[in-house]
This record gives structure tokens, C-alpha cells and sequence, in this order.
């Protein structure tokens, strides 16, 4: 019987954490080593942690400094001792059902990774969360061919599939002390971009749960992910280095493109925020804008993406031909 390590990322998260643990040690898959990386969290959450390591041998608590959840990941696949992994956030949580669905999975098709879809649960509503690619098993060369050209970025300017990596159950490829893959520390906005890639592009085979919905992402418009916050586009651009690293020179295929459109999405969120954020006046709201669009990679970026042939609303067209050609004064200061 596979053995899976759950590795849970701790931080001010008292409210929700013991739902998260609860429904995590309530899963009819009993084969689980659930580890709890406390990152430094100023609340509660050290000592709950601490409560379930005392009444269930299944868990692992780890206490460090708060170093970020790249950080907190990576101390919890050094000790992860499970044939798989897989990540939830302390602020969310799963279906009963979700690991033994998926491990039945990984072992019918003997496959590396394993995804299934989730339910976003908004405040007033809740929404099926799923990809615009097909369902099912797919071998390294099916890979290559289908998901490789969207890997990195849908065509769409939206995120890929693997972007939520606690959808992700995936082979622990611990080797001569080495972990594999882990997250890039010091990048704080879409930092499951980078992992779920390399993990793909890795793997030999690949399972996609198309509408099981086990997990449970619960929204947060609080989050740093919807604020404004002014080095958004410098920890932008130490992600791009990264990607630009691990894929510019493939040997495999050719990630140019989406190495281009991971950019322009990059953009699309820093320049938005800069927009929409009403400390600013219109004066400082142009000057932020024009630096990034100044820059040397980025006008690199327009001149080889051809715009109007990308399949995105007329009216993102029509902004994203705006910010090329550095026609501000008539941009909607509200949103884009």
C-alpha cells in the first residue's frame, strides 16, 4: 500500500487549521504521514499543531523561522518520507474520498502525478474549478504532444493546469540525497507556476481527474495576491529569470512563446494592480507603468508576440496593443 505524505504550510491560520488537519486524518486513505510546517506563525497554530502530534502518531510537526511557504514547502519534502507527496493549505480543505480516488489512480496507470479539479467556495457562492485540457491518462509522448504547449501558459494568457499544486498528488524522487524539485525561496506571487511546470516536464506520466472535485479552495480577497504591493514586479521578474533558466533552452520543445505570454500575464497583474490602486495618482500611476513597459525584455516580449492573433477578448486586445504602444492617458484607470 502506497504510503502518502501530506505536507501542510502553517501560518496565521488558527481559524481554519484544525478543519484543514481534521479533514486530512478523516480520509478513508489511512496510509498518510501528514506533516506540519509551522513557519514561524505568531498565533495559536504552533500549539494545535503540537495537540495533533500528541494524539496521532501519523503526524510530523515542524517548527521553523517564517521563511514563506516556498520555504515551508521545501523543509517539508526534505522530511517526507511517503512514495508520494502531495501539498494543502492550512486555511482549506478536502473531500474524504480525495486520496483514495487518486492513489487508485497512480496505481492503475502507474503513473508520476495525479490531478484532480476543486471547488472554489467564494463567500456568497461556491464554483467548479477545472482545465480546458482533456481528462484522463497521458504517457511522456502524449505529454510532449498535448500538454507541452500550454506547460508553461495557456494560449489564452491564463494559467496552466498545474498552477494549483494542491490539486497535485506526485512521485516522491528522493535520490542519493537529492529532493527533486523544489520551490525557488524569495518568490512570493505565483510561485506554483514554476514547481508544477518543472514537475510536468519531468514527469513520464500523467493523470488528470477531469471534475472530481475533491479539494476545497476556500477565497480570500484579503490575500497578498489581491493587493497592491510596489516590488509585485520585481518578484515578477526574478520568476521569469527562473522559468527563462529552467526552459529557455530546452531540448526537448520549444517554450519561447509561452515563456513570452508568461510575461505578458506577469504584466497584465503587476500593471493592474498599479491601476487600481487608488494611494496613487494618475501622474505616479504612469510613471510606474511606463518603467515596466520600458524595459528591455519586455518590449523584446511585444515584438515578437503577435497580438491580435492570440485568442483573448477584443478588449484585452485592444488594452494589450495600449501598453506596447505606451498609449496611457486613454487607459480606464478602474480596471482593464
Amino acid at each position: 500500500m502506497l504510503k502518502l505524505s501530506v505536507i501542510v504550510p502553517v501560518y496565521k491560520a488558527e481559524q481554519y487549521l484544525k478543519r484543514c488537519i481534521d479533514s486530512i486524518l478523516g480520509q478513508n486513505y489511512k496510509n498518510i504521514e501528514l506533516i506540519l510546517v509551522d513557519d514561524g506563525s505568531p498565533d495559536a497554530c504552533p500549539g494545535i499543531c503540537d495537540q495533533y502530534q500528541e494524539k496521532d502518531e501519523r503526524v510530523i510537526v515542524f517548527h521553523q523561522q517564517n521563511s514563506g511557504v516556498a520555504v515551508a514547502r521545501n523543509s517539508g519534502m526534505r522530511i517526507a518520507t511517503g512514495d508520494y507527496i502531495t501539498f494543502v493549505d492550512s486555511d482549506d480543505y478536502i473531500g474524504k474520498e480525495m486520496y483514495s480516488s487518486m492513489l487508485k489512480k497512480i496505481e492503475q496507470y502507474q503513473c508520476d502525478v495525479a490531478m484532480c479539479d476543486c471547488i472554489k467556495e467564494f463567500r456568497t457562492h461556491t464554483e467548479l474549478y477545472t482545465h480546458d485540457i482533456r481528462g484522463g491518462y497521458y504517457s511522456r509522448k502524449q505529454l510532449e504532444e498535448e500538454y507541452y504547449p500550454h506547460l508553461l501558459m495557456m494560449e489564452n494568457v491564463e494559467y496552466p493546469a498545474t498552477i494549483s499544486n494542491c490539486l497535485l498528488v506526485f512521485k516522491n524522487e528522493k535520490k542519493e540525497n537529492s529532493f527533486g524539485i523544489e520551490y525557488e525561496p524569495g518568490i512570493r506571487y505565483s510561485e506554483d507556476l514554476l514547481f508544477g511546470a518543472r514537475l510536468l516536464r519531468q514527469a513520464d506520466s500523467f493523470y488528470y481527474m477531469k471534475g472530481k472535485a475533491y479539494y476545497h479552495y476556500c477565497m480570500n480577497p484579503e490575500s497578498a495576491t489581491h493587493k497592491f504591493v510596489p516590488d509585485k514586479w520585481n518578484d515578477y521578474q526574478k520568476l521569469h529569470m527562473k522559468i527563462e533558466e529552467y526552459f529557455g533552452s530546452d531540448e526537448i520543445f520549444d517554450f519561447q512563446h509561452q515563456i513570452d505570454l508568461c510575461l505578458l500575464f506577469f504584466l497584465y497583474n503587476a500593471v493592474g494592480d498599479i491601476w487600481k490602486e487608488k494611494s496613487l495618482n494618475r501622474h505616479e500611476k504612469q510613471i510606474m507603468i511606463l518603467s515596466i513597459l520600458n524595459e528591455y525584455k519586455v518590449r523584446n516580449m511585444f515584438k515578437r508576440l503577435k497580438i491580435l492573433k492570440l485568442p483573448i477578448s477584443n478588449k484585452l486586445k485592444i488594452v494589450t496593443l495600449m501598453y506596447k504602444y505606451h498609449i496611457l492617458w486613454i487607459l480606464n484607470l478602474e480596471k482593464r
